[in-house]
């Protein structure tokens, strides 16, 4: 506690001198604005995202052009009810309007290149000083919801070669050793790799668990099979990937405390997370706007929808209405802990993460399997497999790329064929073909569904 209270009072002031950020005085003011109520949130929120519009209007070529050619002038769009007069920014807009989309209110010399993570091609974008101190204090404000404090000792699990390798320079490596935070590569997870995660975490039993949900995972399975006791964190925060339920509550066994899931992005920060009561995802309204669309309309509460978000903290390169290829539902519940901060229900998973069949009765393509790994998942969880990617090529075929597990026979085979079949139809052609291994994604990430069309496109 002792630690904590230095690490929060005198490590940080220290690190935004140094570093010329902000991250304290950020962090101050997301303590207190979170306990806010509903309405003086909305209203903070609103006003934040009028001055970050006139700055774009003011400063970035591309937004004055969106609203000229709509007939838009900026008392036409003051709150986030109006931000639908605006359009939807997709990363192709982004690559096609890339310098247009550059604020001219700051000399290049003081913007800091960013590269998005994902499933997808990246996209290059920039940011402030100012927009990452905003983001941090919103991350740590959100690691505090599951009970973790600067300085506790946390091992930190995570897969993203940029980041990965980021952590090897001198200055990250510094500020992680005063932060108490040991980082685990998690891009190759091998029975060894496994071994070593599993004796580290015996010998260090951190305070806090963190990092990319499959790994920590996949950590959690190897600990139960073989047994191994002793690891106790306070919390598990994970991160990255769509945290699935029975991959929860195999956490939650192996490690004896509660899961925290948090949602962010390279692009927008720290966009949700769950508190202690685990009632949905609290938004960070003070520094971005989530919008759940369907058919290019608002979704309804509950219902599946398209995520657009809009960052309050980005005036460099202002994204607006951003389609950020995730999938989630709103909610309009008030949750029990007190903050005024809104709620999201759920994050669904990437679209990417989508099967999509056609629907006769319907006439268009619809998405089934929210979180698509879910229900296919469980079957494949009690068939002898090492490792699965479930590719859909087409609405017509699906691909399942396997390592095989010991025990593995024909009858396995074609239990799987016909269990895809139950939920995506009988005339989809269903594929299994047998690798060695399956490296994660070029993200790090470890989808164990991906999908090549968007049904919400359809």
């Amino acid at each position: 506690m002792k630690y904590s209270f230095l690490a929060e009072n005198l490590v940080v002031p220290v690190y935004d001198i140094v570093r010329r950020t902000s991250r304290f005085k950020s962090s101050r003011v997301l303590q207190k604005t979170q306990w806010l109520p509903r309405v003086e949130i909305e209203s903070l929120q609103n006003g934040n995202l009028r001055v970050l519009l006139r700055h774009a209007y003011d400063t970035v070529p591309y937004y004055r052009r969106v609203f000229r050619e709509r007939g838009l002038s900026l008392s036409d769009v003051r709150s986030v009810d109006d931000l639908a007069k605006l359009p939807v920014l997709t990363k192709a807009d982004i690559r096609k309007n890339f310098e247009d989309l550059v604020s001219r209110g700051f000399p290049r010399s003081r913007l800091i290149p960013y590269e998005s993570g994902g499933t997808g091609s990246p996209i290059k974008f920039y940011v402030t000083k100012k927009k990452l101190s905003w983001e941090v204090a919103a991350e740590y404000r959100a690691y505090s919801w599951a009970g973790y404090r600067l300085g506790d000792l946390c091992f930190m699990v995570w897969g993203s070669p940029a980041d990965l390798s980021n952590y090897k320079g001198i200055v990250t490596r510094f500020t992680k050793a005063l932060e108490r935070v040991v980082v685990a590569d998690a891009y190759v997870m091998s029975d060894e790799v496994l071994k070593r995660f599993a004796s580290v975490l015996r010998k260090l039993n951190p305070e806090i668990i963190r990092g990319y949900a499959t790994p920590v995972f996949m950590i959690a399975k190897y600990l139960l099979e073989h047994d191994i006791r002793g690891v106790q964190p306070k919390a598990v925060i994970t991160s990255a990937e769509t945290l699935l339920d029975f991959k929860r509550k195999m956490i939650e066994e192996a490690f004896g405390c509660p899961v925290f899931d948090y949602y962010g992005s390279r692009e927008i920060g720290g966009i949700a997370a769950e508190c202690e009561e685990h009632s949905g995802y609290h938004i960070s309204a003070e520094n971005v706007v989530v919008e759940f669309t369907r058919d290019n309309e608002h979704a309804a509460i509950g219902e599946d929808g398209l995520i657009l978000v809009t960052s309050l903290r980005n005036f460099s390169m202002p994204l607006i209405r951003y389609d950020i290829q995730d999938v989630g539902r709103s909610s309009d519940d008030v949750c029990n802990c007190g903050r005024g901060l809104p709620l999201m229900s759920s994050i669904e998973g990437r679209v990417s993460e989508f099967m999509a069949v056609y629907d006769k009765q319907l006439n268009r393509v619809v998405p089934v399997c929210p979180a698509g790994p879910g229900v296919i998942g469980m079957a494949l969880m009690h068939v002898p497999m090492e490792q699965y990617r479930i590719v859909q090529e087409s609405l017509g075929k699906v691909v399942i790329r396997a390592v095989k597990g010991e025990g593995y026979s024909q009858k396995h085979t074609d239990f799987l064929i016909k269990y895809v079949r139950k939920y995506l139809g009988d005339s989809i052609t269903v594929e299994v073909e047998f690798v060695d291994s399956l490296p994660p994604l070029p993200s790090g990430k470890r989808s164990s569904f991906v999908s090549k069309i968007n049904p919400f496109e359809h």
